[in-house]
Parts: C-alpha cells; sequence; structure tokens
C-alpha cells in the first residue's frame, strides 16, 4: 500500500511539474505586447523629446493595442535614463526616446559612462531637430560667404556660445574655428535662453541653436540666421538655405531623436516595433504633429539607425581625442 501510494504522490507531483512547465512555456510564448510598455524620456515633461515620446506613444498605443505609459527619467544629460534603460529586461516592454547627445556623445566623451551604443538595440529613427547657424545683427551680410569672410577677417576677436563642454554646438564652435583657421572663442552657457540673451546683446555673436528658438528672433530681427547645418532645408522653415547649398561645408551638425530597446531585445519585436514606427511616421496628421515642434521627420530602418549611431559616437570619440574635451 506504501510503494502504491508513493507512486501515486509522484505521479501527481509530475503530472503539476508538467502542467506548470507547459503554463510556464505558454506564458514566454505569450505574442508581444501582452501588456503596458513603458516609454522612457531622458528630459523633463514639456520638452522636445517628451512631446515626441508622447506622440510617438499615443500612436503606438492604438497600433499595439496597449498602453504606452511615458516616464521621464531626468538628470545628467539623459545619462540617468540611459543607463537605466541598458540594464532594464530585454523584453520589449521598455523603451526610450534617445538621441544624439546622450546616446551616442555624451558616451564617448564620459569615459565613466555606465553604458554605450551598444547596450541599445535600433528600432528607427524618429526625428531630427534642425540647427541653424545664428549670428548677432552687428555681423555683415546674410549669407555664408559673407559670415566666412566676416569670421576670416575677425580672428581672435569673436566668441561663439554653446551648450556646455561635449555638446553638439561646441563642436560645431571648435570646427569652425578649425576650418577657417581662426580663434574663436567658445563661451559655455546652460542652455539656449541664456545663450540668445548673450547673442542678441551682442557678448557672443555666433550661436548653433534650434530652428525653434532661433526662427522667432530673427523675425523680430534680433538676430540673423545664415543657414540650417542639416543636409536639407526644414519644412518649417523653408525659405532658410542649408550651409551646404551655400557651399559652406563640413558644419553638419542636428539633433535628432530616435526609439531603442535594450540590446538583446528579441528580433520579431524590434521588427513589429520598427514596422508599426514606420507606419505612424508616414501619416499626414502625425507628420504635421511632429513638425509642429519644430523638427523634420527623417523615418528610417533600425539597420540604418544602427549605422547613424555608430558614426556618431566614432564621430565624436575623434573629435574629443583631436580637441582635448572631457566630460566628467
Amino acid at each position: 500500500m506504501k510503494s502504491s501510494g508513493f507512486r501515486f504522490r509522484r505521479r501527481a507531483l509530475a503530472a503539476v511539474a508538467l502542467s506548470l512547465a507547459g503554463l510556464a512555456s505558454a506564458q514566454s510564448n505569450e505574442a508581444w505586447p501582452a501588456k503596458s510598455i513603458t516609454l522612457v524620456s531622458p528630459y523633463p515633461a514639456g520638452g522636445i523629446t517628451d512631446l515626441l515620446c508622447r506622440i510617438v506613444g499615443e500612436e503606438l498605443a492604438k497600433s499595439l493595442g496597449q498602453q504606452v505609459l511615458v516616464e521621464n527619467r531626468t538628470g545628467a544629460s539623459g545619462g540617468i535614463a540611459h543607463a537605466s534603460v541598458a540594464k532594464a529586461p530585454a523584453d520589449g516592454y521598455t523603451l526610450i526616446m534617445g538621441g544624439s547627445a546622450p546616446t551616442a556623445i555624451t558616451p564617448a566623451l564620459n569615459k565613466s559612462a555606465t553604458y554605450g551604443p551598444k547596450d541599445f538595440e535600433p528600432i528607427g529613427y524618429v526625428a531630427e531637430l534642425p540647427i541653424v547657424l545664428s549670428t548677432h545683427t552687428s555681423v555683415p551680410g546674410t549669407t555664408a560667404s559673407d559670415f566666412l569672410a566676416y569670421v576670416k577677417a575677425n580672428s581672435g576677436k569673436l566668441s561663439c556660445g554653446h551648450h556646455g563642454n561635449g555638446s553638439s554646438n561646441q563642436f560645431a564652435c571648435l570646427t569652425l574655428a578649425r576650418m577657417t583657421g581662426t580663434q574663436i572663442t567658445d563661451v559655455p552657457y546652460r542652455g539656449a535662453p541664456q545663450v540668445n540673451t548673450d547673442l542678441i546683446a551682442g557678448r557672443v555673436q555666433i550661436y548653433f541653436g534650434t530652428l525653434p528658438t532661433q526662427v522667432p528672433l530673427a523675425k523680430d530681427g534680433k538676430i540673423k540666421i545664415i543657414g540650417i547645418t542639416a543636409p536639407s532645408r526644414a519644412a518649417t522653415g523653408p525659405d532658410i538655405p542649408t550651409l551646404d547649398e551655400q557651399g559652406l561645408t563640413g558644419l553638419n551638425f542636428t539633433s535628432w531623436n530616435a526609439l531603442y530597446a535594450p540590446a538583446g531585445t528579441p528580433k520579431p519585436v524590434i521588427q513589429r516595433l520598427s514596422a508599426e514606427l514606420l507606419k505612424l511616421l508616414a501619416r499626414p496628421e502625425v507628420r504635421k504633429r511632429i513638425e509642429d515642434t519644430g523638427s523634420i521627420t527623417r523615418p528610417g530602418t533600425p539597420e540604418a539607425l544602427g549605422r547613424l549611431t555608430m558614426a556618431e559616437f566614432d564621430n565624436y570619440r575623434r573629435m574629443a581625442a583631436e580637441s582635448g574635451i572631457k566630460m566628467e
């Protein structure tokens, strides 16, 4: 009787184990997404990155049939958010709206950064924020050739405002000085409002600022805009020529935003997210909402985003080595 009872209990336990294993297998093979998704914004609410998160999150929620919750994890110029998402489970339920500065530039310059571009799985490019070369009104002329002539004639007398050590617009200042063979003082500020205050007052003469912040000031006659540093004109500023088309090449600096997941996220999940992102960016009403922020939509594949991210990382690491700039 004891032997028979033992065999019965053993068969019962085996059946329970098989049932639990089947349940676990069913759960692991459960169609994604089976729950809400967190989309991390590395910057505070109300900024352009946050607005893009909310537009993309709202549209993805419709197509995926699950909530996409935007979570603002701020600090360290986007570094805190990136470090946390890099360590998040690679299951498709945590995403981040990365960008040129926190995803590529910071790890290229900061040796103490706990993450790098390879810690993220590219999903797709969302938008870029065009940067324009703007000047004080005392700078003569309105074209790139006028500007270059003025810079070369005033070596050591001009200042260029930027957003701090390692920022893309600081590298734009340094690149301008190097390509013209002149001395230009680069002056750090906390952000665009502070730079523009001094640009309007003439305390700095040059500033590579974003199109949305600079266009209203130029329309009011407070500053001048020489051209856009992007490869093509912006829909929100079609009358502003690019620097490239004016013959001033080598100053292609942009601020971009793109969607990433933690490295190791299953390929089918990345492919689904990429496909849905491309669909929503193709819709005119969504493109308008994005372009109303001053950004330009530039849809692309995960592979294209991966190449762009690594190219930016390598480019800024090279420029940092040449200039001696570091972030601590």
